[in-house]
C-alpha cells in the first residue's frame, strides 16, 4: 500500500510506536491522543501505522492505515546481507559484523535494497511486504514514533528496530521526531549505539518526564532546544473523564514480569496487606489491568490479588480503565499507566516499583506531578510496613492533593499541545519545499 498522492494540505505521515498488538492499554491511549492531536492539525492527513492487529487498530484510530512490521522485520533480517559470510568468522567478531550490516541497511540503502532483494529472491521469499515497508518511508514527509517507555534494555530489541526506521528515513531526507517518550534505564551498548546515532539527528523529541529522561536524551546527543519535557500524551485522555469528586475505592494493579522484578511467591505478602488497607479504610478493592500480553498480563495477578471472581471484568479497553480508575480514592500499582489515568483525575497514587525500571518511571511521573505519588520499594526490609503506612497516608490526603494533581495535569496537556504545533511547523516546512 502506497501512501496518496502528495497534496500540500494532507501531509503523509509513518507513525511507529510500542504495541503492535493493542495489549497494552497505556500504549493504545498515547497513540490515540497523538492521532488525534494530528488529526486536529491536519483533518486529511495520510497516516499509516505500525500493527499486527488491523481490526483493533480500526476501532481503536479509525481512519488510518494499517502497516505490518512484517517488511521491516524482512529489512532488518540478520545476515541477510552478509549472509553466510558470518560461519567464516570466529563467534567473538559477530557483532561487529551485525554492526556493519546494520550500518550497510542506514547508510547504503539503495545499494542494501538490490542486494538484499537479490539474495531473498533466489531463495523464493515474499518480499512484498518490504518493498510497502521502503515504499512508505520513500514517500512519508515525515516519520515519528508515539509515546512508550521502550527505550529501554527490555524492549531493546523492539527500540532498536523502531530507531532503525527512523535513521533510514533521516538518510532519505525526512524529518524524524519522537514523542511522549520515557527513556531508559540503558545499558545495552547496541541500544545506546542507536540512540547516539539518531537523537542528534531529531527535529522533535517529547519527554514524558524530565527527572530521568531528560538526562539520557541530553546523553545520546539530541538537540536541547528541540527538547519539550510535556508529559505522557496518555494525560489527556484520563484527564477528560474526571469524575466530580474523588470515588471511594482502592484501585490495584501489579505486574509479574522480567522487567518488573516482582515475582509472583511476593505477591501473598502484597494481597495481606491489599486485604488489611480494604478493612481499616472501608474500600473496596477494584482491579486496574493495564498488560493483557500473555507473558505479563496484569490480570493474572489480579486474579491472585483480588480473586478470580473480582478480576474478570472486561477492562481490556483503556477508556475502561479510566473510567475504573475514576471510582477510585487512591491506586496503588506497578504499572506506570496506571498511576497516569489516576494522578490525571486527581487521584493520589502509591507505585511500588522493584526493579531500575519502574523506580525511574515512578520518580518520573511524581516530579511531573509534584506530590501525590508515593513511591515503596519492594526490596526495602520494611516494604509491608511501609506499603500499608502509603496506601493510608495517600487516602487521608487524597482530597487535599486533588487540585494540585489537576493543575499538574492541565500544565502537562497545555505543553502538550505546544509541543504538536512545533510538529505542524515541522510538517509545513516539509511540505512547503
Amino acid at each position: 500500500m502506497q501512501m496518496d498522492k502528495h497534496n500540500t494540505n494532507r501531509p503523509r505521515i509513518l507513525i511507529d510506536f510500542g504495541g503492535y498488538e493493542f495489549k497494552n492499554t497505556g500504549d493504545t491511549a498515547m497513540l490515540v491522543v497523538a492521532v488525534q492531536r494530528i488529526y486536529e492539525m491536519y483533518p486529511d492527513a495520510d497516516l499509516h501505522v505500525f500493527t499486527t492487529e488491523v481490526d483493533r487498530l480500526k476501532k481503536y484510530v479509525p481512519n488510518v492505515k494499517p502497516v505490518t512490521p512484517e517488511g521491516r522485520f524482512t529489512w532488518g533480517a540478520t545476515w541477510n546481507i552478509l549472509g553466510g559470510f558470518h560461519k567464516l568468522v570466529p563467534l567473538q567478531f559477530h557483532h561487529n559484523l551485525l554492526r556493519l550490516e546494520q550500518n550497510i541497511r542506514i547508510n547504503w540503502p539503495l545499494l542494501a535494497k538490490r542486494w538484499i532483494i537479490f539474495r531473498l529472491t533466489r531463495r523464493g521469499h515474499d518480499l512484498s511486504a518490504m518493498h510497502r515497508y521502503l515504499e512508505l518511508i520513500e514517500n512519508a514527509d515525515i516519520v515519528i514514533a508515539t509515546g512508550g517507555g521502550y527505550i529501554t534494555d527490555p524492549f531493546q530489541e523492539h527500540a532498536m528496530r523502531l530507531l532503525q526506521t527512523l535513521a533510514l528515513a533521516r538518510k532519505q531526507g525526512k524529518p524524524i521526531a519522537l514523542l511522549g517518550q520515557g527513556l531508559g534505564p540503558a545499558n545495552s551498548s547496541d541500544l545506546l549505539f542507536w540512540a547516539k546515532n539518531i537523537f542528534p539527528k531529531l527535529s522533535l523529541l517529547t519527554l514524558r518526564e524530565q527527572k530521568n529522561s531528560l538526562s539520557f536524551a541530553l546523553q545520546a546527543g539530541a538537540e536541547k532546544d528541540r527538547i519539550h519535557v510535556t508529559g505522557d500524551d496518555a494525560v489527556t485522555l484520563a484527564n477528560s473523564f474526571t469524575p466530580d469528586r474523588l470515588g471511594d475505592c482502592i484501585g490495584v494493579n501489579l505486574r509479574v514480569a522480567a522487567y518488573s522484578g516482582v515475582q509472583q511467591e511476593q505477591l501473598n505478602v502484597i494481597r495481606n496487606i491489599f486485604g488489611q488497607a480494604s478493612k481499616e479504610l472501608n474500600a473496596e478493592l477494584l482491579p486496574v489491568p493495564i498488560s493483557f500480553h500473555d507473558k505479563d498480563s496484569d490480570m493474572a495477578s489480579l486474579k491472585l490479588l483480588l480473586g478470580e471472581e473480582n478480576a474478570e471484568a472486561p477492562l481490556d479497553e483503556a477508556v475502561k480503565v479510566i473510567k475504573q480508575v475514576g471510582l477510585c480514592r487512591v491506586v496503588v500499582t506497578g504499572s506506570y499507566h496506571a498511576g497516569v489515568f489516576a494522578l490525571s483525575q486527581g487521584i493520589s497514587v502509591v507505585g511500588v516499583a522493584k526493579s531500575d525500571y519502574y523506580r525511574h518511571k515512578f520518580e518520573g511521573l511524581a516530579d511531573q506531578f509534584g506530590g501525590g505519588c508515593f513511591i515503596v520499594d519492594m526490596d526495602k526490609t520494611e516494604f509491608a510496613t511501609q506499603l500499608l503506612h502509603a496506601v493510608k497516608s495517600a487516602w487521608d490526603n487524597a482530597e487535599s492533593e486533588r487540585e494540585r494533581l489537576l493543575t499538574a495535569a492541565s500544565e502537562q496537556i497545555q505543553k502538550a499541545d505546544s509541543a504538536y504545533l512545533e510538529l505542524k511547523k515541522i510538517i509545513e516546512e516539509v511540505m512547503d519545499k
